[in-house]
């Protein structure tokens, strides 16, 4: 799958109000332009870091940082269609509204 980073951002933009609904700060950043260019979102919660970043290639990692419990999980995901771009952020979205929040 070519990834348009312009899809994920749109993607992105869509889950905005549920995310700051549910107490989550976000940013979007993109990379320059290259033959493998990539784009990114950066989510925090009281309790949580999240980064989830997507390659043209269809590509994506996303790693969380579990910040009282000092863990890191990260999830790498392969692609192919719009609904598993979907997918990936509807991942980002539970993991990130589903936890409890810290102390």
């Amino acid at each position: 799958m070519e990834l348009d980073l312009d899809d994920f951002a749109d993607a992105v933009t869509a889950r905005a109000s549920q995310w700051t609904s549910a107490g989550v700060r976000w940013e979007l950043h993109r990379g320059p332009t290259r033959d493998k260019s990539a784009a990114w979102i950066v989510c925090t919660t009281t309790d949580q870091e999240a980064q989830l970043t997507v390659w043209t290639s269809g590509e994506a990692e996303l790693d969380i940082a579990h910040i009282s419990a000092g863990t890191v999980t990260s999830t790498h995901y392969e692609m192919s269609t719009g609904t598993d771009l979907n997918a990936c952020l509807d991942e980002l979205t539970h993991r990130l509204t589903s936890a409890p929040s810290g102390t």
